[in-house]
């Protein structure tokens, strides 16, 4: 017992001198009389413990409210982050709704101002053989064969070199082994449209230096290479370099199709098994906007 006492004495103490005020000042109250001088001096003595005392109590009662709240406010933060992205997921999906949905629209509206059998593709992947070459979801079996052209509402995009059961392996115009036939809408002047291997722009090939061409014109097909039907838009005409020595100018022509951006296709498909893609008869040249 008296270990106890010894090993817990500073605690006894303590509890000593907060109650003996507290119980003065209860008795005292209930008597209804002064403090003696005794009662001042212990409850000076001990007010500092228990203004400590109050301070850690109510500093104690603060945090665990504010632990309470964050963790209220993180929970509701939690909530608000799932809501808003299942909100923007749905919007994301909606946007590409809309999208495919133009994009299938401009497809089916222009293959129905085309008189031949056209069918639509959607691209797969990219060639494994061809560094500019695109694999799409048509092949044999769709009536897909090799050297028929291919391209969108907008323009040109390539033409079939490889076909398999249900793929078709597709030459994009930007790879540096595509060469269109083509002419300046405007003058008819006739021109090659040779690829660079770059997505953003082609070059000008196979044209007088004197030939009636300027920036901004529009390049169709000429119908003339036995590949692509007459009028189909292969892009715009860019940069000129009109150089005081040579045959030829020289200068860029903007695709027509943004090739990055491309998820479907159309083929156009022979209307006959002794026919080669030019019998197919396209829409009438279309300038681009």
């Amino acid at each position: 017992m008296l270990a106890f006492l010894k090993r817990y004495r500073e605690l006894f103490l303590v509890v000593a001198l907060l109650l003996l005020p507290l119980g003065t000042w209860l008795a005292n109250a209930q008597r209804g009389r002064e403090l003696s001088a005794f009662e001042k001096f212990c409850l000076a003595a001990t007010s500092p413990v228990r203004d400590a005392a109050a301070r850690l109590m109510g500093g104690m009662l603060e945090l665990w409210y504010d632990y309470v709240d964050l963790r209220r406010v993180r929970e509701e933060n939690k909530i608000l982050r799932e809501a808003v992205a299942e909100l923007q997921q749905r919007l994301n999906e909606r946007v590409e709704a809309e999208k495919e949905n133009e994009r299938l629209r401009a497809l089916v509206e222009f293959s129905r101002s085309a008189s031949g059998r056209i069918v639509a593709a959607e691209i797969v992947g990219v060639s494994p053989s061809h560094r500019r070459a695109i694999l799409v979801a048509k092949g044999e079996r769709d009536g897909v064969r090799k050297g028929m052209p291919v391209f969108t509402a907008e323009g040109v995009v390539g033409k079939v070199i490889a076909t398999y059961a249900n793929t078709s392996e597709v030459q994009l115009i930007i790879d540096p082994g595509s060469a269109v036939a083509a002419r300046v809408q405007r003058s008819r002047a006739r021109l090659t449209v040779r690829g660079t291997g770059e997505d953003e722009h082609m070059r000008l090939a196979h044209i007088h230096r004197t030939a009636d061409v300027l920036e901004g014109d529009v390049i169709v097909t000429s119908g003339t290479d036995g590949v692509f039907p007459k009028g189909l838009v292969v892009g715009r005409v860019g940069r000129i370099e009109r150089k005081p020595y040579g045959m030829e100018l020289e200068g860029e022509v903007i695709p027509a199709v943004d090739i990055a951006g491309l998820e479907e296709v159309l083929i156009a498909i022979s209307s006959g098994e002794d026919e080669g893609p030019t019998a197919w008869a396209g829409p009438s040249p279309r300038a681009a906007e």
